[in-house]
């Protein structure tokens, strides 16, 4: 019974890595990872009034993704298209180490609310591109979150979620530069000048990606407890909201997500393995 559950799982996994569905029709895929680029938007909530970033503020994000690369040369860049990839994040400061800000899902009060407990970022696939981050071109903050997918009506569907999710590596963490705490200085900071650092190791809630996703090393930025894996890294940078419209958006991020996949010989050669314990198995309770 073990060989045939081993076996049915395997075909199942196999069998979504190979698909060509709609949710990985417009996305390259690079082993042993692949990296994901995108712009966004972000928005700070300054929930205590005082015109900083601080501990109780929540921070909302809404971008798309543009190209995938590998690692390795020749991987990429691949432009994503004609679909389009989308995300909306949502996390709030629950506290300050004196050097980084610690984040937290933003869990009811978030815009994620209608996601898992934990989730931190939710990503869309869509077949009719209509979300544009640059300079805003996606309107209201509303109707840019509209557009990147959140509630799912312009047609978008749910490709992958991530957040804290019983994974003690999970980690989420802002580390400001000078100005990068004052939210009239970033509002107003150059599209090109950098306020801060954001890194994020974080576990995978809903995977339609129709992949096999490995988890890979999250050290320097990992939880507390952990054995040092995780199934997403990324990093950005937060720059300057110059020619935003301040009640919308507070700044800019350009991002880089990376998930692991494996090479499509391991799947070869695992499929090979589990049909021979599986011919073996049959071959024994025949004689």
């Amino acid at each position: 019974m073990k060989i045939k559950r081993l076996l049915t799982a395997f075909s199942v996994a196999v069998g979504l890595a190979l698909s060509c569905g709609p949710a990985a029709a417009a996305i390259d895929w690079f082993s042993p990872i692949t990296a994901f680029q995108d712009d966004d938007l972000d928005f700070v909530f300054d929930n205590d009034g005082d015109g900083n970033i601080s501990v109780g503020d929540r921070l909302l994000a809404a971008g798309e993704i543009r190209n995938t690369q590998g690692i390795f040369a020749g991987q990429g860049p691949s432009a994503i298209g004609p679909e389009e990839l989308t995300f909306v994040a949502d996390v709030t400061i629950v506290a300050f180490d004196g050097t980084r800000f610690i984040m937290a899902p933003s869990g009811a009060a978030g815009a994620l609310a209608g996601f898992a407990a934990g989730t931190t970022i939710a990503f869309f696939v869509d077949g009719v591109p209509d979300f544009e981050p640059i300079n805003a071109a996606c309107g209201t903050r509303a109707a840019c979150l509209a557009s990147a997918g959140l509630g799912l009506t312009d047609g978008s569907a749910v490709f992958a979620t991530f957040g804290f999710f019983l994974d003690p590596d999970a980690l989420w963490v802002a580390t400001p530069d000078p100005g990068g705490t004052s939210i009239a200085t970033v509002q107003s900071g150059g599209s090109s000048t950098k306020f801060g650092t954001v890194n994020f190791s974080q576990s995978i809630g809903v995977d339609n990606t129709g992949q096999i996703l490995l988890q890979q090393l999250c050290a320097p930025f990992c939880g507390l407890g952990g054995d040092g894996f995780i199934d997403m890294t990324g990093s950005s940078d937060i720059l300057g909201g110059q020619g935003l419209v301040a009640a919308e958006w507070t700044a800019r991020t350009d991002a880089d997500m990376q998930l692991a996949v494996p090479e499509p010989g391991s799947l070869a050669l695992l499929g090979m393995a589990l049909a021979g314990m599986g011919l073996l198995r049959r071959r024994k309770l025949l004689n």
